[in-house]
């Protein structure tokens, strides 16, 4: 039997609609699912009455969120609560489709939205390649809520695919629990194969979409493969599920920083040490971010308290020499990057 998913969206959002029914395609032509929305109401039907059965009916809700979605009433006022309510009774699954940028989080934050890491398909420079992550997105729910006898085959297509594949080195995902997959990664990212450690990070996040620590690491390894944007995403997403993470908006800082954005990666690092006041590296990356704003003093101040915390933190008496050649104190500036020196190499 196909699963029936139901479309809940702003008829200003018709043409997103269209062009994600013609991603889904495929999963149809299949026999996987059988999609329904009021453009498939018939002439002289109560079309109320067609929407609350369909609704009732379908097994996949999806939510095709966007400021003119937020603004219906009936779309975010009954539809949408309607859906909430089923999916928190276990009858259906729902799945935000982030279409355009708007608050959204205050009332569907805990639910794992789609595209990756919640970012609107309007935001992507392709985007055939955000419908087909969608798409892909839906295939995994398709998956997991069908007899495992008959698992849908995957989708063809000539878009790329958006996320990490999966390395051969790795075991079989069905093996692991999310603990497992995070401490994989861990142990990639230790020996900076930062691809391997990504795919392993997305396997915990599938298998837990609130697993914050995972959107935490995973932020930090797209910093080093230079993909700032995601890491950004990665970040915000695990601040939604976790608002009092002091290390997601480090992390944040990080990413932040790698985009120049120095007055936002300092916001990101004062709240990381609000939420964590002995929190030493976010100390040191205050530092930085006051390095670049040219703060020399300020700098110099997040350095001190850096290594009051944590003495052997190399990387801080760094970022003092920095500040003090800022003040032109060449000399203790010398002697900072001395000590750099010294815990590094022990000379």
């Amino acid at each position: 039997m196909p699963v029936k998913i139901f479309f809940c969206y702003a008829h200003e959002d018709e043409q997103l609609l269209n062009k994600l029914k013609n991603h889904l395609f495929p999963l149809k032509r299949a026999g996987l699912i059988d999609v329904w929305h009021d453009r498939d109401i018939s002439a002289g039907t109560d079309w109320e009455q067609q929407i609350k059965s369909h609704l009732n009916e379908a097994q996949i809700i999806l939510l095709l969120v966007s400021p003119d979605f937020m603004v219906s009433d009936y779309c975010y006022g009954i539809e949408m609560q309607r859906a909430l309510e089923r999916h928190d009774l276990g009858e259906a699954r729902v799945i935000p489709i982030i279409l355009r940028h708007v608050y959204w989080q205050g009332v569907l934050g805990k639910l794992q939205a789609l595209p990756t890491d919640a970012r609107p398909i309007k935001s992507w420079p392709d985007l055939d390649e955000a419908l087909y992550n969608v798409t892909e997105g839906i295939r995994i729910v398709i998956q997991e809520i069908t007899p495992k006898s008959s698992p849908p085959p995957p989708i063809l297509s000539t878009q790329p695919v958006s996320q990490t594949p999966l390395p051969t080195n790795l075991p079989y995902k069905s093996q692991k629990a999310k603990e497992q997959w995070l401490e994989e990664g861990n142990r990639f990212g230790d020996l900076k194969q930062y691809s391997e450690a990504l795919a392993a990070y997305e396997q915990a996040i599938r298998l837990d979409p609130n697993y914050v620590i995972a959107y935490n690491t995973k932020g930090y390894t797209l910093i080093e493969l230079n993909r700032n944007e995601e890491a950004l995403a990665a970040c915000e997403q695990a601040i939604r599920l976790d608002p009092n993470d002091a290390p997601a908006y480090n992390t944040k800082g990080y990413a932040l920083y790698g985009l120049k954005r120095h007055d936002e990666s300092l916001a990101a690092y004062e709240q990381a040490i609000r939420l964590d006041p002995n929190y030493a590296l976010a100390y040191n990356n205050k530092s930085a971010a006051l390095n670049e704003l040219k703060r020399y003093q300020e700098a110099l101040a997040a350095c001190e308290q850096a290594i009051r915390l944590d003495p052997n933190l190399a990387v801080a008496y760094r970022n003092k020499g920095y500040a003090l050649n800022g003040l032109n104190r060449e000399r203790e500036s010398e002697l900072a990057y001395d000590k750099v020196r010294q815990l590094r190499y022990g000379g």
